[in-house]
């Protein structure tokens, strides 16, 4: 071995290694309370004991592990471990107590999302009878946190997430690569690799299992046989494992079934990550299409140039001398797969964050830094893609070796995103102003409705310019559909010039005209802006505000205008250029088809829910 030869060899694997090394230090304690609101609500005060509490989430509870604790205002213990799901209502969990004397309650509470099988824990305080408001009441003060978020159990979550993804993208995309770009007869090597990649994903299923269960303080065969979330692990731990097993024997013979084994087990993987992820979470199904096309585009990508920084620096599976043939099959998959995976991405970010860019959150923060590799390996595979993989090129190898560990480092990213939770599942509703807004005064002021479903609501208004101290913030609400008014006074949040009321009940299909007034310290009248909204027997029917221009239909036509675009090339036989002719008939073919199913299912159900 010559020097230069083993120092691209290190090189290479130092590229490839630094993303896991850095990954445990990227912010994976995300906090984010994903308690909505409740009855009584955090820092309220009732004038009698209520018969009993009701937790209100912004995703659906797993009963098996979500429960609350009622500590008297001494500090010991009335009910243990109390409470189940309404029947009626998924989100919510109720908890009969009994009859309280005056005095200052605190609820201790622990919950377990059945969509994403997120852990949750916080604590609020309310009051009863004759006694002054507690301070802060704990729900404000950020007292709900992703459980488990030490040190070491933070490294081994994210490390067993990341195991998990990497191992089932590798499945889906290396039999991809290999029968497309490679186009050689599958050797042992290979299939040992394809089961390599389904173990991996094995041991990270396995691993999560063992997290998640050790949060409640269980064992693994009980979280899996009581919860969701735990099911869908165990399907997944076993399913990789088997396939992993039944991939090994199949490689012995060089069978191109081991391969393609490894790309059905792959996907199926794939399919049961996304059941237990974020896009399960909400209502319409087109989050969930979504993220499925997001990875199994990502795996195509991602797998084809790792495996090309494998040829370049250690000349196999194919020699170096391939590469002027293997780079233009493989940019016909990449130009598809990357524009899908941008366009589905892009959706992604919107559903679960509400913005394009933004660092507001620690998840916002690393969904930015995920984005940004992504671009940057996008960039050098653009480099690559115009270079056509050329043997007299001798960047090619350390560019795109550093779009391998990027890629790698996308996928670091993605492990650390799925332990928090995105802001948009428990952000407040905007509310849009009413036609006629009354004497808006001095103040701009918007008002938000969270979680936006009958039942206890938590009232969110923001002001601009921030008032001075000594202002007050008034909500007056007037039923349309019956007679009854309520004035709700807004406690300032820790945000400033954001005010905050919760506890209040709206019946399902109400009317509502709400005037939110701004008021001096001289208590005279400085700003009013009307609103008005409706509920339905689920959710808010009228009264949404939109904005301007619908990202997510500004998506879905550009999924529709790239389907078309593809559909035309394809009927005028154009011929792609620096691509393989026949791969990229196939890959423009397989990518429109995507692009106008996806593209219709955003349209028809992919709205923010």
């Amino acid at each position: 071995m010559t020097v230069r030869p083993a120092i691209r060899r290190l090189a290479g694997a130092l590229l490839l290694a630094g993303p896991i090394l850095i990954g445990p230090a990227a912010p994976v304690a995300l906090a984010h309370a994903e308690l909505v609101t409740s009855a009584p609500a955090a820092g309220d005060v009732v004038a009698t004991a209520p018969p009993e509490i009701r937790l209100v989430f912004s995703e659906t509870i797993d009963g098996a592990y979500t429960r609350l604790d009622l500590l008297d205002p001494l500090g010991h213990m009335i009910a243990d471990g109390i409470g189940a799901p309404d029947p009626s209502d998924p989100y919510t969990l109720v908890a009969p107590i009994e009859p309280l004397p005056d005095g200052l309650y605190t609820v201790n509470w622990q919950a377990l999302s059945r969509a994403d099988g997120h852990r949750t824990s916080g604590f609020f305080t309310f009051g009863v009878g004759d006694v002054a408001p507690p301070a802060g009441g704990g729900q404000d003060a950020g007292g709900s946190i992703h459980a488990g978020h030490d040190a070491v159990t933070a490294l081994i979550e994210t490390e067993s997430r990341f195991a998990q993804l990497l191992g089932l993208l590798l499945a889906v995309g290396l039999p991809v690569f290999v029968f497309t770009a490679l186009k050689i007869e599958p050797s042992r090597r290979l299939g040992q690799a394809g089961a390599g990649a389904l173990l991996i994903a094995a041991v990270g299923a396995f691993g999560l299992l063992a997290v998640n269960a050790a949060g409640f303080g269980t064992d693994p065969v009980a979280y899996a046989r009581d919860t969701r979330s735990g099911q869908l692990l165990a399907a997944g731990a076993l399913l990789a494992l088997a396939g992993g097993l039944v991939v090994l024997g199949l490689a012995r013979r060089r069978s191109p079934a081991a391969l393609l084994l490894t790309g059905a087990a792959g996907i199926a993987g794939l399919v049961i990550v996304a059941l237990g992820g974020h896009a399960a979470a909400f209502v319409s199904t087109a989050p969930l299409a979504v993220i499925l096309v997001h990875s199994v585009t990502g795996a195509i990508w991602m797998t084809g140039v790792i495996v090309l920084a494998a040829i370049a620096l250690t000349g196999s599976p194919v020699p170096r001398s391939a590469l002027p043939q293997v780079v233009p099959r493989f940019s016909a998959l990449a130009v598809a797969s990357v524009g899908l995976l941008a366009l589905s991405g892009l959706y992604s970010d919107w559903v679960q964050t509400g913005a394009i860019v933004s660092v507001a959150t620690p998840y916002d923060t690393t969904l930015l830094v995920k984005v940004l590799l992504a671009a940057l390996a996008f960039a050098i595979g653009a480099v690559n893609f115009i270079g056509g993989g050329a043997v007299a090129d001798r960047r090619f190898g350390p560019r795109v070796t550093v779009e391998a560990a990027l890629a790698i480092g996308v996928i670091v990213a993605t492990a650390v995103l799925t332990s928090g939770a995105p802001p948009s599942q428990d952000a407040p509703i905007q509310i849009a102003r009413a036609t006629s807004t009354g004497s808006a005064g001095g103040f701009s002021t918007t008002l938000a409705l969270a979680p936006g479903r009958p039942g206890p609501t938590r009232f969110v208004v923001t002001v601009a310019p921030v008032p001075e101290a000594g202002h007050t913030v008034d909500l007056q609400l007037t039923r349309l559909d019956a007679t009854g008014d309520s004035r709700v006074t807004m406690r300032p949040s820790a945000t400033a010039g954001t005010f905050q009321s919760a506890g209040g009940l709206l019946p399902a299909n109400s009317g509502w005209d709400a005037t939110v007034i701004v008021r001096g310290p001289d208590t005279i009248e400085q700003s009013r802006t009307r609103f008005a909204f409706a509920l339905d027997a689920t959710t808010i029917s009228e009264g949404r505000a939109t904005p301007p221009v619908d990202p997510v239909l500004v998506i879905a036509l550009l999924l529709l205008a790239a389907a078309a675009i593809g559909g035309v090339l394809l009927v005028a036989r154009s011929r792609l250029p620096r691509v393989d002719q026949a791969v990229g008939r196939g890959a423009l073919a397989a990518g429109a088809a995507c692009a106008l199913v996806l593209g219709l299912v955003v349209l028809v159900g992919g709205s923010r829910p």
